[in-house]
């Protein structure tokens, strides 16, 4: 079994080697057309988000605190279970199923292959969900760099309150939503599940970056356009990543 996952290492290795250049091609069109894209709305739109950005912080202060503005009247059970879903949709989460998927479809696919690497081969298109999410990640790493939008202030020992990165957009929403709906779209297109099954799948791995983003609203750490942004970005990501490896889903 050692040396079949050794098969499996190397496999994963040359695949991820051999996209790099699809990859490197769509990572960088993508960020330049959103940030001519951002770059051009953000004046025309400025008035609108930061009235909606003041009444979705309103909304969820209402949300998290009894008496408003009173920390000392916050919800405390809803504030543990928002704070459990922000770190659930973190980085070190989404790298583990990211490793994870391919290689438990990998591990399934094993009895009935003629070997590892053929297994591996039949099952590539769980490597979609890792990927996108790779690119996610440079993506927030750079957009918040171009952009550098000040993030909500923060009361000192509040949640986030050591966080120094700029607020647009927001990693967490963008990352989260990357993984889940390429995950969406691989279970729906390669029929991985029943279609009863992939349908309930759907609005299921949807629903996962949504209470991720209102997770970040929540507890102050982004406004709320920080993560409408997340989405966006994610969505034209997503569309870009299927329109570089469309042979993964075939």
């Amino acid at each position: 079994m050692l040396a079949e996952t050794g098969v499996f290492g190397v496999a994963l290795l040359q695949m991820l080697w051999a996209l790099l250049p699809r990859f490197a091609l769509a990572l960088l069109l993508t960020g330049a057309l959103l940030v001519l894209f951002f770059s051009g709305v953000k004046e025309r739109v400025r008035r609108h988000v930061t009235h909606w950005d003041s009444h979705l912080r309103e909304l969820a202060g209402r949300m998290r605190y009894r008496t408003p503005g009173d920390e000392a009247s916050d919800r405390v059970k809803w504030t543990w279970f928002f704070r459990f879903w922000t770190n659930f949709a973190s980085a070190p989460s989404l790298s583990f199923w990211s490793l994870f998927l391919p290689f438990w479809a990998w591990h399934r696919a094993l009895p009935t292959a003629p070997n590892a690497q053929t297994a591996f081969v039949s099952v590539a298109h769980w490597v979609l969900p890792g990927v996108c999410y790779a690119g996610s990640m440079l993506l927030s790493f750079v957009l918040k760099r171009v952009f550098k939008r000040v993030r909500p202030p923060r009361e000192g020992q509040a949640f986030g309150y050591k966080l120094k990165d700029p607020s647009f957009p927001s990693g967490h929403s963008l990352t989260s939503f990357c993984f889940w709906l390429m995950l969406a779209v691989v279970v729906c297109a390669t029929g991985a599940l029943p279609f009863l099954g992939a349908l309930l799948f759907a609005p299921f791995a949807l629903s996962i970056p949504l209470l991720t983003g209102w997770s970040r609203i929540y507890l102050g750490v982004h406004f709320p356009s920080d993560v409408v942004g997340g989405y966006f970005i994610g969505l034209v990501w997503c569309v870009a990543c299927l329109l570089a490896f469309p042979f993964l889903l075939a």
